[in-house]
């Protein structure tokens, strides 16, 4: 049962920082590919939240399309998560994964 609740956090995480995950391994990115459940309605909206820095948006909007968020992403530190997602969008990859590992979220090419 953790096993797969690390999976649906690390899906959950490539999807709101709306980059792919390859179907093989978390560690194993290839951030040019959409995530499954991509919808360009849902990247719009977290774009919007994401700009804003709006966490009670985004927390919204993963609720709404996971039924859960990450508990690591809290209302504090969301202004870097925000960051790392800008720099993952600008394809700053090795910074956004930086970021990430700082706030916990990537652990050894894993993310909790």
């Amino acid at each position: 049962m953790k096993n797969r609740n690390t999976l649906i956090m690390s899906g959950l995480l490539a999807l709101t920082l709306g980059l792919g995950v390859s179907g093989t391994a978390f560690a194993a990115q290839d951030f040019s590919k959409k995530s499954p459940g991509y919808s360009q309605s849902f990247e719009s909206q977290i774009d919007q939240v994401m700009t804003n820095v709006d966490f009670e948006g985004w927390r919204q909007l993963v609720i709404n399309k996971t039924g859960m968020i990450d508990p690591l992403i809290t209302k504090d530190n969301f202004p870097k998560f925000v960051e790392a997602w800008k720099l993952a969008k600008e394809g700053k990859i090795k910074e956004a994964n930086s970021i990430r590992k700082a706030l916990d979220l990537q652990k050894s090419g894993k993310t909790k």
